[in-house]
Parts: structure tokens; C-alpha cells; sequence
């Protein structure tokens, strides 16, 4: 049997529905899916607003921490274990929170170096030569840079430098 002129397929209807409610439900899913990533997203960044809202928080109190160490380091000699258990201990504290040393470098870095001296040394000017007093940092943040003695330009080098300088000029 044919549908009379004029009608439409009952078949072809269904047929027609169907496919505008899987074209409806397709587009849904798709916008679903980008909410989700939207809410991901934000969700995720408020996340690290937050750990950085508790780092700010956090740090001055940490370096408050950090300078009681240095105290009660220079209160430690070698027959002290008392002491040098709590140094010890606030140490691990620290780093379970997620405080770190300054990682050792050879030459000097004027974000996480202070220099407090420079001394005559065989090595090139600018390496570090000694700590004087650790420095730490938290996730990217720095609590406090660590204080070294670097190597000072020798006055031979300074002078050879300095002759070179003025034969450009002549």
C-alpha cells in the first residue's frame, strides 16, 4: 500500500522525529560535556586560588619557624642531641608541609641568593663559594633566600678588564 497524495508516510515521519531527537540529544551531550570541562576548569582554579591563599597565609608564619631553627641551631654543639633532634624535627615538619631547602647551586642567583660577602677566591667571580645561612622556598614561592659568599673579581682581572675597556675607546 502507498500513502495517499498528500500524506506522508507514517514510517517517514517517525523516522524524520527520531533523527531531530538524536541530532537534540547529540548537541546536548556535547553541550554537557562542555559544562562539565567549564565547571572542571573553574573548579580546578579555585583550587589553586585557595593552596595560593593558604601559602600566603602560611608563609610569614613559616619564616617565623625558620628563624627559630636558626636559633636553636646556633644554640646546638656536636654533644647536644637534644637539640639537634629538634632541629631535626622542625625540619621534617617543615617539608611535610611543603617547605624545601634552596636547591645548591655553583653559581650565584640574584632571585634566590643574598650575597653577604665576596671573597678572593681561584674560582670565577660570581660562584659561591660558601652558605652562610640556608635559604627555603615554598612550592614557587620564596621564604627566604639563602644567604652566600660568592668569589670576587681578582684586581688582576679587574685591571685587564679595565685596559681593554679604555683601548676600545682610544
Amino acid at each position: 500500500m502507498t500513502a495517499p497524495p498528500g500524506t506522508d508516510d507514517p514510517l517517514t515521519t517517525l523516522a524524520g522525529e527520531i533523527a531531530q531527537l538524536r541530532d537534540l540529544f547529540h548537541r546536548r551531550l556535547l553541550e554537557d560535556k562542555a559544562k562539565n570541562r567549564a565547571l572542571d576548569d573553574l573548579h580546578e582554579q579555585l583550587s589553586l586560588a585557595r593552596g595560593g591563599f593558604a601559602e600566603q597565609l602560611l608563609a610569614p608564619l613559616f619564616r617565623e619557624l625558620l628563624m627559630l631553627v636558626d636559633r636553636v641551631a646556633s644554640l646546638n654543639d656536636e654533644h647536644d642531641e637534644v637539640l639537634g633532634s629538634i632541629v631535626d624535627e622542625l625540619h621534617e615538619v617543615l617539608e611535610r608541609r611543603g617547605v624545601r631547602r634552596v636547591p645548591a647551586r655553583a653559581d650565584f642567583d640574584p632571585d634566590i641568593h643574598e650575597a653577604v660577602a665576596a671573597e678572593a677566591s681561584g674560582r670565577s667571580p660570581g660562584s659561591v663559594l660558601r652558605v652562610v645561612r640556608p635559604g627555603y622556598v615554598m612550592g614557587a614561592r620564596l621564604l627566604r633566600p639563602e644567604q652566600v659568599v660568592v668569589a670576587a673579581r681578582s684586581a688582576r682581572s679587574e685591571s685587564v678588564e679595565t685596559e681593554s675597556h679604555i683601548e676600545r675607546f682610544e
